[in-house]
């Protein structure tokens, strides 16, 4: 798998097995955004970004919030070596 991911030049983003501040509940918006993206065909990277960005627009009351954090959380559990932090 390594060497097909060097071949293709992909980006391995190493993380934790496990963090505590990377809980799957604040990921809960990944079903409802697949759900209207079914069955579309998105031909480029920049196709997909517009397309998710007008879908998460539709979204109201801090329903994106989690995963717009997700980034940010990410990057900073990563930087403390999967040690847990509290807060955002």
């Amino acid at each position: 798998v390594k060497n097909i991911l060097r071949l293709w030049r992909w980006k391995v983003l190493h993380h934790p097995p496990y963090s505590p501040d990377l809980l799957s509940c604040d990921y809960d918006l990944i079903p409802k955004l697949k759900q209207p993206l079914r069955e579309k065909r998105l031909r480029t990277r920049e196709d997909i970004s517009n397309t998710v960005q007008r879908e998460m627009a539709r979204f109201g009351d801090g329903e994106a919030d989690g995963i717009c954090r997700l980034p940010r959380r990410s990057r900073r559990v990563l930087d403390i070596l999967g040690d847990y932090f509290e807060g955002y």
